[in-house]
């Protein structure tokens, strides 16, 4: 099986799912159900790093599924630990110009191209040092996300792409409506056209597009854009709808 950042390149779409409740039972659930590609939250779910591990490890039990997660933040301090834990990808949050993306960049590549620390002899990664290869492989493995998700971010896109060690720039329509639009109004005509520029720019840019698919729409019309990655749902989604439904269908 090629590394995330080898199939995203190669062409491969894939569509994926949030983990915001940081419990390996409900990950074991969403990996058994069939997702390519799982998102472990660290930046706005209640856990620690140690449960970022634990979750990491109930989905490979179950499933061959990618494994990204996203930081709480863009320090090195953040995305090492994840990436020495032996997670697929990291996505970063709301990044606003090119000097952000090359910190992140910086963090999540080792030398020559960045200064990740060099805990290969070690980490679980690199299978706690036996990968003899890993310090060597894994620039060409992981993929680095960032998140477009402000007006900055959007002016700077051109910037953000042209830094060496980001792969994929993920739009974030929620906080986007910060700036365009009415706050959280995702169904927001100011919210789609500032979206549809944005795919035009990333895709020019020639690094990869993500986002996630607003409600009513389709990953295969995402992909059809152009997306290369599209989250359609999360845990907290699909348990909050499928008890809605459970109780409606219950009432007299």
């Amino acid at each position: 099986m090629k590394p995330l950042r080898q199939t995203l390149l190669n062409g491969t779409r894939l569509p994926g799912a949030f983990l915001f409740l940081a419990n390996p039972d409900v990950d074991e659930v969403m990996a058994q159900a069939g997702f390519p590609l799982l998102i472990v939250d660290r930046e706005h779910a209640a856990a620690d790093m140690q449960s970022a591990l634990h979750e990491l490890r109930a989905i490979r039990a179950m499933s061959d599924a990618f494994v990204m997660a996203r930081a709480r933040d863009g320090s090195a301090g953040a995305i090492k630990p994840l990436l020495d834990a032996g997670f697929d990808g990291i996505m970063v949050a709301d990044v606003r110009s090119g000097k952000e993306a090359r910190a992140i960049a910086e963090a999540a590549r080792y030398a020559p191209l960045g200064r990740r620390g060099a805990q290969f002899t070690v980490s679980r990664a690199a299978r706690f040092g036996a990968d003899g290869s890993h310090a060597q492989t894994a620039n060409d493995s992981i993929l680095v996300a960032v998140m477009i998700e402000s007006r900055a971010g959007l002016e700077a896109i051109p910037e953000i792409a042209a830094i060496d060690g980001i792969d994929m720039l993920f739009l974030g329509p929620l906080d986007l409506t910060s700036d365009y639009g009415t706050f959280g109004d995702l169904a927001s005509p100011e919210l789609a056209q500032a979206l549809r520029d944005a795919e035009t720019a990333i895709r020019a840019s020639g690094k990869l597009l993500g986002g996630a698919a607003l409600p009513g729409e389709h990953a295969q019309d995402m992909f059809a854009r152009g997306h290369a990655l599209v989250t359609v749902t999360s845990d907290v989604g699909l348990l909050r709808d499928a008890a809605a439904r459970a109780v409606q269908s219950i009432q007299p």
